[in-house]
C-alpha cells in the first residue's frame, strides 16, 4: 500500500507561538509579505453560548483532488503517490493559473524569481525520513504528521480515534490531507472558497482575447523541453512510488 502523509493540528494544543512560521520561514527563505504557513485565529460561540478561540495552523492542504493541479496547463503541478502537492519548477512559467482555484488561498508567486509557491509538507526532508520544519519545533505538539497508511504510525492511531475534521463544505470538499481537531470551530474566514478553475484564464482573456492562441503559443514554447521534462518527473515518482 502507498504512503499517505497527512497532518494533523490540535487546535487546543496551539498557543500560537509562532515557532512553526519562523522555521518554515527559515527553512524555504519565504520572501517577506508572503508565507506558506500561518495561524488564523477564529473566535465562536460554543453550544453553551461562551466566547471560544480557535487557533488554526494553515498551509497548502494537499488535496485528494487538487484543484491546482487541474488547473496547471503545463503539468508544473502535480500530486505524487504518496499525496504530496508539488510545484516542478523547471516546468512552472509563473502564470498563476493555479493561485486562484486553491479554495484555501495556499499559493503564491514568488517575487524572487516569479515561479509558483507553496508548502510541501517540506519535501526534501520527508524524502530524508525527518520531519516537516513546522513539526519539527512544535514544542506543544500541536502539529503531527505522518503516513496514515501506516496502522503503526501516530497519525494512523489518532485519525483512528475519529476525533478529526476536515475543512471543508458542503460546495467545496476536494479532500484536505489537514485534520483538525474535533471541536474545533470554523467560520468564513477559513471556510473553502468555491472558485471556478477558469477564473485567471477568463482574465487574461479579457486582456488578450488571443488567449488560445497565446496559450497554444506558450505551449509549444516550452514544448520540447516540457515534454522531455514532463516524462523524467513521471519517471523518477514512479521509481519513489516502487
Amino acid at each position: 500500500m502507498p504512503k499517505k502523509y497527512v497532518m494533523l493540528v490540535d487546535t487546543e494544543r496551539c498557543v500560537n507561538c509562532k515557532a512553526c512560521e519562523v522555521s518554515c520561514r527559515a527553512e524555504w527563505n519565504t520572501p517577506l509579505g508572503y508565507s506558506r504557513n500561518w495561524v488564523s485565529e477564529v473566535m465562536a460561540v460554543d453550544p453553551n453560548g461562551m466566547p471560544t478561540l480557535s487557533l488554526l495552523s494553515g498551509r497548502c492542504m494537499h488535496c485528494d483532488s487538487p484543484p491546482c493541479v487541474a488547473a496547471c496547463p503545463t503539468g508544473a503541478s502535480y500530486k505524487r503517490d504518496d499525496g504530496i502537492v508539488l510545484v516542478d519548477r523547471d516546468l512552472c512559467t509563473g502564470c498563476e493559473f493555479c493561485i486562484d482555484p486553491c479554495p484555501y488561498n495556499a499559493r503564491f508567486r514568488d517575487p524572487t524569481d516569479g515561479m509558483i509557491s507553496k508548502c510541501t509538507f517540506c519535501q526534501p526532508r520527508i524524502d530524508a525520513g525527518e520531519e516537516p520544519a513546522c513539526v519539527h519545533v512544535c514544542f506543544t505538539r500541536a502539529l503531527m504528521f505522518g503516513d496514515a497508511n501506516d496502522p503503526s504510525s501516530e497519525v494512523a492511531r489518532r485519525l483512528a480515534e475519529g476525533t478529526w475534521q476536515r475543512l471543508v463544505t458542503t460546495e467545496v470538499d476536494v479532500g484536505p490531507n489537514l485534520y483538525y481537531s474535533k471541536g474545533t470551530q470554523f467560520d468564513a474566514t477559513v471556510l473553502p472558497q468555491k472558485k471556478s478553475p477558469t477564473v485567471a484564464a477568463q482574465t487574461l482573456a479579457v486582456v488578450n482575447p488571443g488567449l488560445k492562441i497565446g496559450l497554444g503559443g506558450m505551449l509549444g514554447l516550452f514544448g520540447a523541453a516540457g515534454v522531455l521534462k514532463l516524462v523524467k518527473r513521471k519517471e523518477e515518482v514512479a521509481s519513489h512510488e516502487h
